[in-house]
Protein backbone atom coordinates (compact mmCIF):
# COMPACT_ATOMS: atom_id res chain seq x y z
CA UNK A 1 0.00 0.00 0.00
CA UNK A 2 1.29 3.55 -1.00
CA UNK A 3 0.53 6.80 -0.38
CA UNK A 4 1.10 10.21 -1.83
CA UNK A 5 1.34 13.54 0.03
CA UNK A 6 -0.62 16.33 -0.91
CA UNK A 7 -1.31 19.59 0.79
CA UNK A 8 -4.92 21.08 1.04
CA UNK A 9 -6.15 24.20 1.98
CA UNK A 10 -8.76 24.72 4.98
CA UNK A 11 -11.84 23.29 3.81
CA UNK A 12 -15.45 22.80 5.38
CA UNK A 13 -17.81 20.30 5.04
CA UNK A 14 -21.76 20.34 5.34
CA UNK A 15 -24.41 17.51 5.45
CA UNK A 16 -26.16 14.84 7.72
CA UNK A 17 -23.97 13.37 10.73
CA UNK A 18 -24.30 10.57 13.12
CA UNK A 19 -22.91 9.04 15.72
CA UNK A 20 -20.44 5.65 14.85
CA UNK A 21 -20.58 2.46 17.29
CA UNK A 22 -17.16 1.77 18.34
CA UNK A 23 -16.28 -1.70 17.13
CA UNK A 24 -15.14 -4.41 19.59
CA UNK A 25 -12.26 -5.12 17.50
CA UNK A 26 -10.64 -4.40 14.38
CA UNK A 27 -11.59 -7.37 12.84
CA UNK A 28 -15.36 -6.94 13.69
CA UNK A 29 -16.43 -3.29 12.21
CA UNK A 30 -19.37 -4.74 10.28
CA UNK A 31 -21.39 -2.37 12.79
CA UNK A 32 -19.62 0.42 12.04
CA UNK A 33 -19.73 -0.13 8.27
CA UNK A 34 -23.35 -0.55 8.64
CA UNK A 35 -23.85 2.42 9.72
CA UNK A 36 -21.72 4.06 7.31
CA UNK A 37 -23.67 2.12 4.43
CA UNK A 38 -26.93 3.32 5.83
CA UNK A 39 -25.75 7.12 6.12
CA UNK A 40 -24.04 6.85 2.58
CA UNK A 41 -28.07 5.65 1.24
CA UNK A 42 -29.77 8.57 3.45
CA UNK A 43 -27.45 11.20 1.78
CA UNK A 44 -27.99 9.76 -1.68
CA UNK A 45 -31.80 9.99 -1.49
CA UNK A 46 -31.77 13.35 -0.84
CA UNK A 47 -28.74 14.34 -2.75
CA UNK A 48 -29.75 16.68 -4.87
CA UNK A 49 -31.59 19.10 -1.60
CA UNK A 50 -27.90 18.17 0.57
CA UNK A 51 -25.67 19.55 -2.08
CA UNK A 52 -26.72 22.66 -2.36
CA UNK A 53 -23.97 24.90 -2.27
CA UNK A 54 -21.21 22.18 -3.13
CA UNK A 55 -17.95 24.06 -4.49
CA UNK A 56 -16.97 20.18 -6.59
CA UNK A 57 -18.53 17.08 -7.70
CA UNK A 58 -17.34 15.07 -4.88
CA UNK A 59 -19.09 13.74 -2.25
CA UNK A 60 -17.06 13.45 1.27
CA UNK A 61 -17.61 11.50 4.37
CA UNK A 62 -16.11 13.07 7.29
CA UNK A 63 -14.58 10.70 10.30
CA UNK A 64 -14.30 12.53 13.56
CA UNK A 65 -13.75 12.24 16.93
CA UNK A 66 -15.42 14.74 19.92
CA UNK A 67 -16.78 12.91 22.86
CA UNK A 68 -18.13 10.25 20.18
CA UNK A 69 -16.85 8.85 16.98
CA UNK A 70 -18.91 10.90 14.45
CA UNK A 71 -19.70 10.37 10.29
CA UNK A 72 -20.50 13.40 8.34
CA UNK A 73 -21.75 12.67 4.64
CA UNK A 74 -21.99 15.48 2.93
CA UNK A 75 -19.87 18.48 0.25
CA UNK A 76 -17.47 20.97 0.23
CA UNK A 77 -18.97 24.49 1.02
CA UNK A 78 -18.27 28.13 2.06
CA UNK A 79 -21.12 28.13 3.79
CA UNK A 80 -23.15 26.09 5.83
CA UNK A 81 -26.64 25.39 4.66
CA UNK A 82 -29.19 25.42 7.75
CA UNK A 83 -30.39 22.43 8.92
CA UNK A 84 -27.20 20.87 8.31
CA UNK A 85 -24.11 19.45 10.10
CA UNK A 86 -20.69 20.58 9.60
CA UNK A 87 -16.71 19.60 10.05
CA UNK A 88 -13.68 21.77 9.05
CA UNK A 89 -10.72 21.21 8.15
CA UNK A 90 -7.29 23.25 8.72
CA UNK A 91 -5.08 23.89 5.78
CA UNK A 92 -2.77 20.55 6.19
CA UNK A 93 -0.33 17.84 4.80
CA UNK A 94 -2.62 14.35 3.81
CA UNK A 95 -1.54 10.98 2.87
CA UNK A 96 -3.84 10.23 -0.25
CA UNK A 97 -4.47 6.58 -0.13
CA UNK A 98 -7.05 5.07 -3.22
CA UNK A 99 -8.45 1.69 -3.93
CA UNK A 100 -10.64 0.27 -6.21
CA UNK A 101 -12.42 -1.72 -3.29
CA UNK A 102 -16.91 -1.36 -3.65
CA UNK A 103 -17.85 -3.34 -0.60
CA UNK A 104 -18.23 -1.03 2.66
CA UNK A 105 -16.44 -3.52 4.97
CA UNK A 106 -13.26 -3.85 3.01
CA UNK A 107 -13.10 -0.17 2.84
CA UNK A 108 -13.78 0.41 6.14
CA UNK A 109 -10.67 -2.70 6.38
CA UNK A 110 -8.83 -0.43 3.84
CA UNK A 111 -9.08 2.38 6.25
CA UNK A 112 -7.19 0.88 9.27
CA UNK A 113 -4.71 -0.44 7.19
CA UNK A 114 -3.63 3.00 6.06
CA UNK A 115 -3.42 3.87 9.42
CA UNK A 116 -1.14 0.83 9.93
CA UNK A 117 1.13 2.14 6.66
CA UNK A 118 1.12 6.17 7.59
CA UNK A 119 2.01 5.30 11.34
CA UNK A 120 4.75 2.83 10.18
CA UNK A 121 6.20 5.15 7.88
CA UNK A 122 9.79 6.45 8.49
CA UNK A 123 8.84 9.91 6.96
CA UNK A 124 5.10 11.03 7.76
CA UNK A 125 3.06 10.25 10.80
CA UNK A 126 -0.71 10.77 11.93
CA UNK A 127 -1.39 14.33 12.57
CA UNK A 128 -4.93 14.54 13.80
CA UNK A 129 -8.32 12.97 14.46
CA UNK A 130 -10.11 12.78 11.42
CA UNK A 131 -10.08 11.14 8.19
CA UNK A 132 -11.62 12.19 4.66
CA UNK A 133 -12.98 10.10 2.31
CA UNK A 134 -14.02 10.36 -1.08
CA UNK A 135 -17.20 8.27 -1.59
CA UNK A 136 -18.49 8.84 -5.06
CA UNK A 137 -17.58 4.83 -5.42
CA UNK A 138 -20.68 4.95 -3.21
CA UNK A 139 -22.90 7.82 -4.27
CA UNK A 140 -22.25 8.48 -7.73
CA UNK A 141 -20.87 5.07 -8.62
CA UNK A 142 -17.68 5.94 -9.11
CA UNK A 143 -14.66 3.14 -9.87
CA UNK A 144 -12.34 4.93 -6.94
CA UNK A 145 -12.42 5.16 -2.94
CA UNK A 146 -9.47 7.89 -2.13
CA UNK A 147 -8.57 8.29 1.80
CA UNK A 148 -7.19 11.36 3.08
CA UNK A 149 -5.36 10.86 6.24
CA UNK A 150 -3.72 14.37 8.17
CA UNK A 151 -0.39 13.68 8.34
CA UNK A 152 2.92 15.74 10.31
CA UNK A 153 6.40 15.13 9.00
CA UNK A 154 8.35 13.39 11.99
Amino acid sequence: MTFEIIKLPEQLFAGITTVLPTPESFDDISALSKVKAEYLDKFKKDAAKLSGGAQDDNIYGINFNDANQNYLVGVKVTKVPAGTASFSTPATTFAKFTTKATDRPQIDQFIGAAYGELSQSAKYGIGGNYNVEIVNNFVKDADTFTLLLPAMEK
